[in-house]
């Protein structure tokens, strides 16, 4: 099966803004974390793009899909920035599923129960 990459735009006040679908390896942020994170995807749902697995909104486990940040900004002393996670990404493409789930797209987030939000950084 060939990968394809697909990329969208949207309007964002007067400019076009990126949307793109994400795979494997993009890189996530948390607002509270110190250092950023790669997005794992162990086991492929069968759908890839450029050669990488393809993420959804269910990609979200701490310790199998996000990974800690370093430190955590919010607590005293600065601890491992382990993620609390008890939600899938919010933003899936509606129109577009990979095995029944929703793609995951860049402008997904998922919230961090002590805080901190979770955003795709880049790709």
């Amino acid at each position: 099966m060939p990968f394809v990459f697909y990329t969208f735009k949207r309007k964002k006040g007067n400019d076009m803004a990126d949307i793109w679908m994400v795979t494997e390896g993009a890189t996530l942020e948390c607002t509270l974390g110190t250092m950023t994170s790669e997005l794992q995807i162990p086991m492929s749902h069968g759908s890839g793009i450029s050669g990488k697995a393809q993420a959804t909104i269910f990609d979200n486990v701490v310790g199998k899909n996000i990974l800690p940040f370093q430190l955590c900004k919010r607590s005293n002393p600065p601890l491992l920035c382990t993620p609390v996670v008890c939600m899938p990404w919010i933003r899936g493409k509606k129109d577009f599923k990979v095995k029944n789930e929703l793609a995951l797209l860049n402008i997904c987030i998922v919230p961090c129960m002590l805080g901190g939000v979770i955003k795709i950084k880049s790709k």
